[in-house]
């Protein structure tokens, strides 16, 4: 079982060859609920002071031509190729709450690989993707659930609606997937303030004219078949513009997950060419990823109970 630390109340440069963490270093605490509730805030409209007064020729233009802000917005992520970083994560779901360490790798288009770290430093679990293959292992239970690489092998080795290419546009910040910008319509979306991106697969992404910054990314729908992902992005690195502050609410299961850099990221790692293969350490068992149950995700596995 993946066991985060419950709450009572690995930086390096860009580029260079990478190797997987062994340790990462906690944070002394999480951004101020202040920043988070004002991007809330921002994001749904209820500011009493909105950017479209003190911008009005960027408002005309966004709501005359939204289309025509979208390329040079992504064109920010130009030659961005991956990134390695270490984060510090917190799960809440009703009174629970827990938080660990992770190490996240993303190499585009859609191979990542999200390490669960003990306190100790040690991996508890990670969850790996590649172009053929999806990796869930628990070390504790010697266990690896392995199956071919697919949308829906991804979201139930994860744990909720959201695919590789999700994970990896809102991790690295572009919003609008790769592969899916072919099709996609932007519109100007006057109630939220934003140019918005609707893209054939449902995700829907939200960009702000001014800052160029994608703060809102959403999967799904509540009442969907498999519920709704939405992801508020509140802090951002100068450039490319990497989020190192974000939210993950899932609804209708309605618990969070906050992650936040620790430190400066890599850029563009030198990955071996086995990197994110699936391997399978000696004496573990391997399991089809098809018999994973739904609360067998890694993040739903992770979450607190409500009594927790």
């Amino acid at each position: 079982m993946v066991t985060l630390q419950s709450d009572s109340g690995d930086g390096r440069g860009k580029g260079g060859y990478v190797q997987r963490a062994t340790t990462i270093g906690r944070t002394s605490g999480w951004r101020p609920a202040a920043a988070t509730a004002l991007a809330v805030l921002v994001l749904s409209g209820c500011s009493s002071h909105r950017w479209t007064d003190d911008h009005p020729d960027v408002a005309a233009r966004a709501q005359a031509n939204p289309a025509a802000f979208l390329t040079p917005a992504l064109e920010q992520w130009d030659g961005l190729q991956g990134l390695g970083g270490s984060y510090s994560m917190r799960v809440a779901k009703g009174i629970g709450r827990a938080s660990a360490d992770l190490a996240i790798y993303v190499r585009l288009p859609a191979d990542l690989d999200i390490i669960v770290l003990a306190p100790t430093g040690a991996t508890q679990a990670y969850l790996r993707v590649n172009e053929y293959e999806v990796g869930l292992a628990y070390l504790e239970d010697r266990v690896v659930y392995r199956g071919p690489s697919s949308g829906a092998a991804f979201e139930r080795a994860l744990g909720f609606d959201l695919s590789a290419a999700d994970a990896a546009a809102v991790l690295l910040g572009y919003g609008v997937p790769l592969g899916e910008r072919t099709g996609a319509t932007t519109i100007w979306d006057a109630d939220a303030r934003r140019i918005r991106v609707d893209t054939l697969s449902g995700t829907r992404a939200w960009l702000h004219p001014v800052t160029q910054r994608f703060d809102r990314i959403i999967r799904g729908a509540t009442d969907g078949p498999r519920g709704m992902v939405t992801a508020t992005l509140t802090s951002w690195l100068a450039q490319p513009p990497i989020p190192d502050a974000l939210r993950l609410d899932v609804e209708p299961d309605g618990y969070g997950i906050e992650l936040s850099l620790s430190g400066s990221p890599t850029l563009n790692p030198d990955f071996s060419a086995d990197f994110f293969d699936i391997q399978v350490p000696p004496g573990f068992e391997v399991r089809p990823l098809s018999e994973l149950a739904a609360e067998g995700g890694l993040f739903r596995r992770a979450a607190p109970r409500d009594s927790e």
